[in-house]
């Protein structure tokens, strides 16, 4: 079976995260892991997330703080919480903090299936490509929410989305920006960019908005409207 649905899994147990990514994997999923609130955040500047499976003792942030965290970005994000924890103090602590189900382990692969199952069967019917829009007086990027902006990630999305074929070499978006062409500069942009992907997952949108150009530049992957 083939999936759009793309699962990230937060947990620390090394053999476990891994049993359960290829579990999803050969399910036809789309799956990525992390040990860490840290790496989590990692794996969503790159892809954007229909599910997030997370353990709550955690090191660092737990669980809980995750699922609470994330749930305020992201209000149609499926949160999964798998856990030792089964008492049912944890568990109603689990829900207030965002999560849409409560598994706890061990779980079989026929149980952890069925979620997924039931999960892409909500997702697909919903599922909506919401039109993003960028607002120059505002600076703002709009899809299912609004987030905002600062003047040099409005001058990216926009001097993209206006370019031929919505790519441009790194000196020349440097040269929009004001900036220098050095390569402290294109480490800046680099930094930028991370952050602007945040920026449009936590804006509502779903599929990824920029691919680097081999080194040489970034081409723009969604379409902006932009509006004065």
């Amino acid at each position: 079976m083939d999936s759009n649905l793309k699962i990230a899994i937060v947990e620390d147990n090394d053999d476990l995260r891994l049993l359960l990514m290829d579990a999803l994997s050969r399910a036809g999923y789309f799956v990525r892991g992390a040990e860490s609130a840290e790496q989590l955040d990692e794996l969503f500047s790159e892809n954007a997330f229909d599910v997030i499976v997370i353990d709550i003792n955690l090191p660092g942030e737990n669980g809980y703080s995750i699922a609470s965290r994330y749930r305020r970005f992201n209000s149609h994000l499926n949160i999964v919480m798998l856990t030792a924890r089964t008492t049912i103090e944890d568990k109603v602590t689990g829900y207030e903090s965002g999560a849409d189900l409560y598994l706890t382990k061990p779980v079989s692969n026929a149980e952890l299936l069925a979620a997924m199952s039931s999960i892409e069967r909500r997702v697909d019917s919903g599922r909506v490509i919401p039109d993003i829009v960028l607002n120059l007086k505002s600076m703002t990027l709009t899809a299912s929410k609004s987030v905002e902006l600062n003047k040099q990630e409005v001058l990216v999305i926009k001097s993209l989305s206006e370019a031929a074929s919505s790519n441009l070499p790194y000196f020349k978006i440097l040269e929009i920006c004001g900036d220098r062409i050095d390569e402290v500069s294109k480490a800046t942009l680099e930094v930028r960019i991370a952050r602007l992907r945040k920026k449009f997952i936590e804006a509502g949108v779903s599929k990824q908005p920029f691919r680097a150009l081999r080194g040489n530049g970034y081409q723009l992957l969604v379409d902006v409207h932009i509006v004065l």
